[in-house]
């Protein structure tokens, strides 16, 4: 248990202790030090925090010290870093303001006098706990990271269900392929899939088959050995050695030739591979994440992709839909997009008016998100008063602004509860989900729009 409570106090990040009594000081340096933990010693709180940083994590402090006391260094830590933790020092008769330290988020106290073994234990309990939130924090960065970069914003059924899905399968380690559309962001619900997995501190190594020539992909992917052919001057290591521990993501797999197929084949059933020119086989601790905007299944059936490697990637299938088919999340995506926009550019974000908004939404995006995202690029680049129009669109998009009311496609065939969902998510598309506005413009009352959204979302 210590040792492995020891690991979690950094030699790079010292513990930091104050207390104006010097007796104090020097019996907390011995015990701690002969236990190998960095210190940093301070005669009152005003000087710890002048010496707090993000990688301290433990904090130990005296309750009543000149200038800032205890619960002062308490409140400002759990402000400025909160991933330290406070352990505070107390006398008998101080009962009470232990207990509000508790109240106002300090990990312990301690009552004077204490035994060496009683200050290291809290010490190495907090570290963990420290420890533990850092790397909590982290993974929920990385998460949200992912999760709202432009693929995935949106309230819409569609997007809510794709996020469902990487959090049922991001814990399991079997193959997973990701098919979509060009533009509809396969690599980076890869990218939220690995981030969101046991292997998010492994790496993320990337082989996108179409960009790599035919006669160095093998090589790309495995490696080869020196001399095992004419330009191997050295001994090169492969993509799949380089994602050992984490996830290897095959992009556009569909593209892979027909004679390297079975090499990947056999790479997925044996967790193992060899460097061309090499005869020791090396084994792959890797999760395999496969995209391609193709349909494999024709390609089985036109015997261009093997049938036995389509069963093997396709383990837990993900379809990510066009954007088109889920336009309700355009009015949302776009101001993400925008305000994405502007933290790059330093700069308030633009607003976009009524008709561009309904030119965005009657679009039928080919490009799929990524031409979303080049279309608003430009157009906050060039409109006037951040404000975006029609005027600042290109003439295919800035066409629709002026739609019929009605849908621009034959409604015959069409189920009555379909053509209900079409109307609501359109016109909450063309009133930027104002969803009071929608309603007025439908001639149904707000709570009308509440309840047939809750209908769809069943």
């Amino acid at each position: 248990m210590a040792a492995t409570s020891n690991r979690n106090v950094k030699s790079s990040a010292p513990l930091l202790i104050a207390d104006d009594d010097s007796t104090i000081r020097r019996l907390l340096e011995y015990h701690l030090r002969h236990q190998g933990m960095p210190l940093e010693l301070f005669e009152d709180g005003r000087q710890l925090l002048a010496a707090m940083h993000e990688d301290v994590q433990v904090a130990v402090v005296d309750l009543n010290m000149p200038h800032v006391d205890g619960l002062e260094c308490l409140r400002a830590i759990r402000k400025g870093w909160p991933c330290t933790e406070v352990i505070f020092l107390t006398s008998v008769n101080q009962a009470r303001e232990a207990v509000q330290a508790l109240r106002e988020g300090a990990f312990d106290y301690i009552t004077k006098p204490f035994s060496p073994d009683e200050i290291l234990m809290a010490v190495r309990k907090a570290a963990e706990l420290s420890q533990t939130k850092r790397e909590n924090a982290v993974l929920k960065q990385t998460i949200g990271t992912e999760r709202t970069h432009s693929g995935f914003v949106g309230s819409s059924v569609a997007s809510q269900n794709i996020r469902d899905k990487v959090a049922r399968i991001a814990p399991l380690n079997a193959t997973v392929l990701i098919t979509g559309e060009s533009g509809t962001g396969k690599g980076v619900l890869a990218r939220a899939i690995h981030a969101a997995s046991p292997r998010s501190s492994g790496p993320f190594i990337t082989v996108n088959c179409p960009s790599l020539p035919r006669e160095l992909l093998e090589s790309e992917m495995f490696g080869h050995e020196k001399g095992a052919f004419t330009g191997a001057h050295e001994k090169r290591i492969g993509r799949a050695e380089l994602a050992n521990g984490g996830t290897l993501f095959l992009d556009e797999v569909g593209d892979l030739p027909i004679d390297l197929q079975p090499k990947l084949l056999n790479f997925l059933q044996e967790k193992k591979f060899q460097r061309i020119g090499g005869g020791k086989d090396i084994p792959a601790d890797v999760r395999v994440i496969a995209a391609t905007n193709q349909n494999l299944k024709d390609m089985v059936a036109q015997k261009s992709f093997r049938e036995d490697l389509y069963f093997r990637l396709n383990v837990l299938p993900i379809e990510i839909p066009s954007l088109n088919e889920r336009a309700d999340d355009i009015p949302e995506l776009s101001q993400h997009i925008l305000q994405r926009i502007a933290r790059q550019r330093d700069m308030a974000a633009c607003r976009i008016d009524k008709d561009a908004m309904r030119a965005l939404t009657f679009y039928a995006w080919p490009g799929n998100v990524r031409e979303l995202e080049n279309t608003l690029e430009r157009a906050s680049a060039f409109c006037t008063d951040s404000l975006i129009t029609p005027a600042d669109l290109p003439a295919e998009i800035a066409g629709h602004a002026t739609a019929p009311d009605g849908p621009p496609f034959n409604l015959s065939g069409w189920k009555i509860e379909d053509l209900e969902r079409f109307a609501i998510q359109q016109t909450l598309a063309a009133c930027n989900n104002n969803k009071a506005e929608a309603a007025r413009v439908l001639g149904i009352s707000e709570k009308s729009i509440y309840n047939k959204l809750k209908q769809f979302a069943r």
